[in-house]
């Protein structure tokens, strides 16, 4: 199993879909393993709000973790991982809301089946690259889908196939608003009501993620107070006040973030040995921006080589 790439997000982002043709960048991770093209997609756009990375399960069963956050805006997660070998098949999560009335989950765990990005025919593991024109969409793998007896899961006497992983999501931190405001009695009449939000409004969730016939954990341990927003009515929280101190709370400051990349790769050879050719370098990013953060420069680089003077004489007898 390749490493776990995951996102949290809001409702408006899709790293897959069922039913849906593949992106361009699931196409490539599906395939290859390559993550250039989805990382340039979520450089804090597209409702993304942070974006994790579990190690690789090399073989067998195994277990890999990560950690991110979310808040009330960004509360749904997304992660994926490719099977290898494979032609084009990975496992997933579509957007799974880790907010459920107003209230984060404190552990959940969910079963995954294989599923077929639509971009390769391949019926086995080691099939060669065969692609598919037009792309399907992404499917899941079943007993009889792809409804051929050399595919890797046909079985003929199955309805449904054994979870292939599984992903499991605890909460390991939450923090809260760092105060609670009041309007002045003057601006509050008898018939007003002040109801308490219903979502989360600004709270991180530390998490890790699973794999292979195992378990992640995405994760947030519960305050003092065991709410996300400590709400008290007006009237009571003046009468206490009269009483003592305000007691103030740490609120956690998360500052911009800017994207780290690694130093340039050496200069590949030049693409022709006669006439004019192309060299290339390139660099990853090792730390994607966040919260506004400076976003990513440019990853690769190309500079002319070659010349005709490198070519035989040959190269000038076009007669």
């Amino acid at each position: 199993m390749l490493y776990f790439l995951g996102r949290s997000h809001n409702e408006s982002f899709h790293l897959f879909q069922l039913g849906r043709v593949a992106s361009e960048g699931i196409r490539i991770f599906s395939e290859t393993g390559a993550s250039d093209v989805l990382d340039e997609l979520s450089q804090g756009e597209g409702g993304v709000y942070d974006e994790f990375i579990a190690p690789a399960i090399p073989k067998g069963v195994g277990r890999a973790e990560a950690e991110f956050f979310v808040d009330g805006n960004h509360s749904r997660v997304s992660l994926i991982s490719r099977v290898v070998p494979s032609p084009d098949w990975f496992i997933g999560i579509d957007g799974y809301d880790l907010c459920s009335n107003g209230r984060w989950i404190d552990s959940v765990t969910i079963e995954v089946d294989p599923l077929d990005a639509g971009t390769d025919s391949g019926l086995t593991f080691t099939s060669p690259n065969w692609a598919t024109e037009p792309r399907g969409a992404v499917k899941r793998l079943t007993p009889r889908q792809p409804n051929h007896p050399a595919s890797s899961f046909y079985y003929s006497d199955r309805e449904t196939l054994p979870p292939i992983a599984s992903f499991q999501f605890l909460k390991v931190k939450e923090y809260e608003l760092s105060e609670v405001f009041h309007h002045p009695e003057t601006e509050i009449s008898n018939n007003d009501v002040m109801e308490p939000p219903t979502r989360p409004v600004e709270t991180n969730l530390k998490s890790a993620s699973s794999a292979f016939s195992s378990m992640s954990k995405p994760v947030v341990e519960k305050d003092r107070t065991n709410n996300v927003i400590d709400y008290v009515p007006y009237a009571e929280k003046k009468k206490k006040d009269i009483a003592g101190e305000k007691k103030k709370k740490l609120k956690k400051i998360r500052p911009p973030r800017d994207c780290i990349v690694s130093e340039w790769s050496s200069w590949t050879p030049c693409s022709k040995t006669c006439g004019l050719g192309e060299m290339t370098r390139s660099r990853t990013v090792l730390m994607h921006a966040r919260r506004g953060g400076r976003p990513c420069p440019p990853l690769k680089e190309a500079t002319w080589c070659g010349s005709a003077r490198s070519c035989g004489r040959n190269y000038f007898n076009w007669g």
